[in-house]
């Protein structure tokens, strides 16, 4: 049988793409294998939404150069955003390179290996959401799912990629959706993510159009309590009190969101193009801790955009602390091609952006181990999952409706089950605790 090296970058829907990868080959005969040496084919799926996630692809493309030379019948391709933001460029640079194929393509990868294709590149976006209903998934978790439910962006951020590799919103039909819902309840999975760019902009362009929260509505009554339902990213600007209402009534539905803000500044946020204030984003914030006070709020954060100030990320600072996030993803800004931001002036220097983001890191730590430790004594609901333990194999861990990780002691622990956890210890990262009942 042949053999196909994998690699990921990114994000949850370049996870979503890598198992439709694996399902597309295993039905061509490939079986994965974690040795680049033993491979017949390499195929990294990229991720283009930072400069530094690019430079991880060059420099991994790059050490397979020498194995390309020794292995005859050795193929390479590369996917994902990289791939179409790129094309013909990866090929001219890369000259052991076989193909290149973008993230709406990638039921083109079997053909492309069939018909012995060479120096190909796969990049045409067709109308429409672009991964066939019928085609295969081959699913990395039997507890946990990725669902797509929409791909692309409409929003235009001037710092983002996302709308020239992903294109703009195309929405699944809301039956596509539940049907591989109720699929993944027949085979037992207990929690499933809706994934989108702008996840809560869903179905505002189908025929007839449909809301996000009705779709919410219509996944809770299939599955009720007995799988956990989760979603990202969504965007500020579509966070609606039905949402926020959604979140607090339906039994599926977490009480957690992750709602990227960027920035706390005015300025650099009308700069950034997101189409909404401080003032507005903590509107946003207050809506949903009022009607479900326990959600678990993280974000994204930007730190260095060109012009920005010191009073800019004072801004930043002080609206994290405000919010008092339970967790963030930050990252100094990176210009990447094609967008506004690429071209502003008052470029800041790694220096400013490196100091500046070592200080979000640091206050963000802060905020982590205040909300972790309001945990302290409280028991809560566990879904007890191996995935989770990095390397902590000592204890059980899972996560919680707020998807915090728990690791924790007990006796009979099932993998998939629900547990309940009495919380004894809280760190920055993760939360301990002793099994109480199940």
């Amino acid at each position: 049988m042949p053999k196909l090296k994998l690699i990921t970058f990114g994000c949850q829907a370049n996870d979503l793409d890598s198992e439709r990868i694996t399902g597309l080959l295993h039905n061509e005969g490939y079986t994965l294998t974690e040795c680049e040496e033993e491979a017949d084919l390499i195929l990294l799926n990229t991720c283009a939404i930072r400069e530094k996630a690019e430079h991880k692809v060059y420099s991994r493309l790059g050490s397979f150069q020498v194995l390309k030379r020794e292995r005859a019948g050795l193929k390479i391709g590369i996917c994902g955003c990289v791939a179409q933001q790129e094309g013909q460029v990866l090929l001219n640079r890369f000259p052991y390179l076989d193909f290149v194929v973008g993230p709406a393509q990638l039921t083109a990868i079997p053909s492309l290996l069939q018909t012995g294709a060479t120096r190909s590149v796969v990049t045409t976006r067709a109308p429409g959401y672009s991964y066939p209903v019928d085609a295969p998934v081959q699913r990395q978790s039997n507890i946990r799912a990725w669902v797509s439910i929409m791909e692309g962006c409409d929003h235009f951020c001037t710092f983002c990629v996302v709308p020239f590799t992903r294109g703009r919103e195309r929405s699944r039909p809301p039956q596509e959706i539940v049907e591989e819902i109720r699929g993944l309840k027949r085979q037992g999975y207990r929690e499933v993510t809706l994934l989108g760019q702008t996840v809560n902009s869903y179905g505002r362009k189908l025929t007839p159009p449909i809301s996000f929260v009705e779709l919410l509505r219509q996944i809770d009554q299939l599955v009720d309590s007995q799988m956990r339902v989760r979603f990202t990213s969504p965007h500020p600007l579509d966070v609606t009190d039905e949402l926020a209402a959604a979140i607090a009534a339906l039994p599926s539905l977490c009480e957690q969101i992750h709602l990227p803000v960027q920035s706390g500044s005015d300025r650099i946020l009308y700069q950034m193009k997101r189409g909404h204030t401080r003032d507005e984003y903590l509107k946003k914030i207050a809506l949903l801790r009022a009607r479900t006070p326990e959600i678990a709020i993280t974000t994204d954060v930007i730190v260095g955009f060109p012009g920005e100030t010191e009073e800019d990320f004072q801004a930043t600072l002080d609206l994290m602390q405000e919010v008092g996030f339970d967790g963030a993803f930050m990252f100094k800004y990176s210009p990447r091609p094609h967008t506004e931001a690429e071209r502003m002036p008052d470029q800041l220097s790694e220096e400013a952006k490196g100091r500046w983001l070592e200080q979000a890191l640091a206050l963000m730590n802060r905020l982590s181990l205040e909300r972790n430790r309001a945990y302290l004594g409280r028991t809560v609901e566990v879904l007890v999952n191996r995935e989770d333990a990095k390397g902590n194999t000592d204890r059980h861990t899972g996560r919680t409706r707020q998807n915090k990780i728990v690791h924790f002691g007990g006796e009979g622990v099932v993998d998939g089950s629900f547990v309940s956890v009495a919380i004894t210890g809280a760190t920055p990262l993760y939360l301990q605790g002793e099994m109480v009942g199940r």
